[in-house]
């Protein structure tokens, strides 16, 4: 970090050079900032050390792009956490690392990378002071793409960016290679169902969803709808026909998205996140009508899963969720990263699949015996985050304390 503003600063003692404006504005709306469009503005700018006191009232301004080169550049950061008065603070390996080097974030940085994020857009970052916060996505001058969510806190300026991978993985690259092949065999090949990846942040589901649907794409001669809040990944269409969709550029909200898709002749869906009754609903109803439909949820198992799915209904209607949901339901997959031995980080996974005992338990609302069910399922395909933990230490790729630490989080 400490060569971060070496090559992209200013001179010392040169801090109006450095709030002069770029030589490009580029209007743009989130969608835009994810599509490799237009190239984006170079920025003018001069170089400079950052003196110790660079939060004081004689701070010099630090460009966000200055910021995320030094990630670009870095194995195993994948997030970056900027907030007014804090360290600038990355997260690697899965650890919170901050760089205190450089002194605390002031008013004046903050809004600068706030507005660098909105493409140098001053409307639009006028617009997120009215909403507090918003989700978008950005590119950064070397082409990665971020996830970014600005938001307000203690009433001061915040934002935190995700590195989004440019290329889409292999199954093969992010699970062991017999149970990737499975998954190919026996679920990828379906025509419909309710495929839902699970768990809660930082544990890069849409990593597997990219992965799946980028197979589907090579393989399969169908039509591709996904509704995303931002889109993250660009799919080049190849076998598949794509029509990806940004919620609040390409559609007004999730709900108007899932309605329009029944007409838009789909065959597999992606739908973002399942966060409501609505959307429930939606998924739901695709699902058993003939359609392949993925989603994500932040639950920690399978059984946790189905409880917050059914949850999601009033009480009165929820013997009749049970049933649907029983019957639609295809595959759920929970994963977590957890430290590797050496290098960066490495999924445990949960599978289950969705069979005569798993569909009676979801029926007869025994919901803890899903556990029991996976458990004992091995040779059906069903993997428990205990058995895949396992084989992760038999392989020397894990310690017992990263595993411990996922078991203790699962409850089990």
């Amino acid at each position: 970090m400490e060569d971060l503003f070496e090559e992209t600063g200013q001179q010392a003692g040169a801090q109006q050079a450095s709030q002069q404006p770029v030589a490009q504005q580029v209007q743009a709306t989130p969608s835009a900032s994810v599509a490799p469009a237009p190239q984006p503005a170079t920025q003018q700018t001069q170089q400079v050390t950052p003196p110790n006191t660079w939060w004081g009232d004689d701070a010099v301004i630090i460009r966000l792009d200055d910021i995320l080169s030094y990630i670009n550049a870095t194995d195993g950061i994948s997030d970056l956490l900027l907030s007014w008065w804090e360290y600038i603070c990355f997260r690697e390996h899965g650890d919170l690392v901050k760089q205190t080097n450089y002194g605390k974030l002031n008013y004046a940085t903050m809004r600068q990378c706030l507005i660098d994020s909105y493409q140098w857009d001053v409307s639009r970052f006028e617009a997120f002071l009215k909403m507090k916060d918003e989700d978008y996505a950005y590119i950064s001058k070397e082409w990665i793409p971020y996830r970014v969510n600005s938001y307000m806190r203690l009433g001061q300026l915040a934002i935190v960016m995700r590195k989004i991978n440019g290329k889409a993985m292999k199954l093969d690259d992010i699970m062991f290679e017999d149970t990737a092949q499975a998954i190919r065999d026996n679920i990828l090949v379906r025509k419909k169902g309710l495929y839902l990846v699970t768990w809660p942040t930082w544990s890069w589901k849409s990593t597997s969803l990219v992965a799946m649907i980028e197979l589907m794409n090579q393989q399969r001669q169908e039509h591709i709808i996904t509704m995303e809040d931002p889109i993250e990944f660009i799919f080049e269409p190849k076998q598949c026909s794509i029509s990806q969709r940004n919620i609040w550029i390409d559609t007004n909200d999730f709900k108007n998205a899932l309605r329009a898709a029944m007409r838009e002749d789909p065959d597999i869906i992606f739908v973002w996140e399942i966060r409501d009754r609505e959307t429930a609903e939606a998924a739901l109803n695709m699902a058993e009508t003939w359609h392949f439909v993925f989603s994500t949820l932040h639950t920690a198992s399978a059984a946790a899963t189905v409880n917050r799915y059914i949850s999601f209904f009033p009480p009165e209607i929820q013997e009749s969720v049970c049933d649907r949901l029983a019957t639609a339901l295809a595959w759920i997959q929970s994963q977590m990263l957890v430290h590797k031995v050496w290098g960066w980080r490495v999924w445990v996974y949960e599978f289950l699949v969705n069979n005569t005992a798993v569909r009676n338990n979801i029926k007869k609302r025994e919901i803890p015996q899903i556990n029991n069910t996976i458990e004992t399922s091995s040779s059906l395909g069903m993997i428990s985050m205990r058995w895949y933990a396992e084989r992760l230490l038999e392989m020397w790729m894990v310690t017992q304390e990263s595993v411990n630490f996922i078991f203790a989080e699962s409850g089990w």
